[in-house]
């Protein structure tokens, strides 16, 4: 079978773009401002909140007539991070063959969500738990059995996201941050356009998340007293590492690159915009680094290097299915849709810490269901 996946590919050049955006998308936390002169056209959606009166409902006629198909992808830290299961990194890409479209749907990691941790009882947490809930059999040994593993991960974040969105995903795509680091590095490191100088003096340390770094109780008791959030953080100097990049092209491996797109902290070019700025570069120069590399020369082993970087249950038969059932899908429209408090969510503490609500309430989602469908036919 995967070697009909081989001459899908060297039958359908193009997909090697598709399989690039799928792969480094879920890592990027992109909250893309994106223009309309974008490289990929990006359409940013979100901004408004005015919900039409139309149910989920029309979401599974069009499921059945096979016009959508959806993907759910999430990023996560991994091994050797705090919370490394933590799918901090979300978004619903649905492809609609009707009105020729990818719409993708970034879904915040801090949705307050109910997920059932067994057969008769849900439990409210952060949306970025679900996919850690699936996979943890030994704290949560009464989940139902499709919430267990082998596909517990999947499985229980998909119905997590249908609840939120009423989109029900095909399949999942995962990877973690020492993916996304092996992708680069297979490719034998990549040249990127360095827009502007900057510096981060912050850029997190893996390992020293909870390094005391020589403070003493009495010290840190008093910090906690005075300061909260990133403030509080700061004062663990120990914990961080200072990052600087020079304005020009930069080779970078996959540990630099991974730190140059996450960087938050540049007092010059640390926000989301600036941060979307430096996705996309990352994502050009790997598409030029593939290029050069005769990717699309050799199609099916650059195909076999990169997917063992990625966890999924799409299988070979899936993706040359939808070869077959969507011929030109590499001519869609890319429409960026974002849930936040613009539009359909509200912040809200009654969980004992940040997080984000629908503004119906607690675990009602008909209005978020509503505003996804408004902006996907848009």
């Amino acid at each position: 079978m995967i070697r009909s996946v081989f001459r899908a590919f060297k039958e359908n050049p193009w997909l090697i773009y598709v399989y690039v955006l799928f792969l480094f998308v879920l890592i990027f936390d992109i909250l893309i401002y994106v223009f309309g002169d974008s490289v990929f056209g990006f359409r940013e959606a979100g901004r408004r909140n005015s919900p039409i009166d139309r149910t989920a409902a029309q979401f599974e006629e069009k499921f059945e007539k096979g016009k959508y198909i959806s993907f759910l992808l999430l990023g996560y830290g991994g091994a050797g991070h705090s919370g490394g299961n933590l799918t901090d990194v979300i978004k619903l890409l649905v492809v609609d063959s009707s009105l020729k479209r990818i719409n993708l749907i970034s879904i915040p990691r801090d949705l307050w969500v109910a997920i059932p941790v067994r057969s008769d009882k849900s439990e409210y947490f952060k949306i970025n738990a679900a996919y850690a809930i699936g996979l943890d059999d030994r704290n949560y040994p009464l989940k139902e059995p499709p919430y267990k593993e082998p596909l517990g991960h999947f499985n229980l974040s998909k119905k997590v996201i249908a609840d939120v969105t009423g989109i029900e995903a095909n399949w999942v795509v995962s990877v973690d941050f020492s993916g996304f680091s092996m992708a680069i590095d297979e490719l034998g490191g990549i040249g990127v356009n360095v827009a502007t100088s900057f510096d981060d003096y912050f850029y997190p340390v893996k390992g020293l998340e909870n390094e005391t770094c020589g403070a003493s109780a009495d010290e840190i008791a008093l910090w906690h007293e005075k300061y909260s959030g990133f403030e509080l953080e700061k004062r663990f100097v120990c914990r961080y590492e200072h990052l600087h990049f020079d304005k020009g092209l930069a080779q970078m491996d996959g540990e630099t690159a991974l730190k140059f797109v996450r960087s938050r902290h540049s007092d010059t070019y640390g926000g989301d915009f600036s941060r979307a700025e430096r996705q996309m570069a990352v994502l050009q120069a790997i598409a030029k680094k593939a290029l050069d590399l005769g990717a699309l020369d050799d199609v099916a082993s650059f195909f076999e290097r990169f997917i063992g970087s990625v966890r999924t249950d799409l299988k070979a038969a899936d993706l040359v299915e939808m070869l077959a059932k969507y011929p030109d899908i590499a001519n869609y429209d890319v429409n960026s849709i974002i849930l936040s408090t613009d539009n359909v969510l509200t912040e809200w503490s009654g969980g004992g810490g940040y997080s984000l609500v629908s503004k119906d309430g607690v675990g009602e989602w008909s209005i978020v269901k509503r505003f996804i469908l408004e902006e996907m036919q848009r």
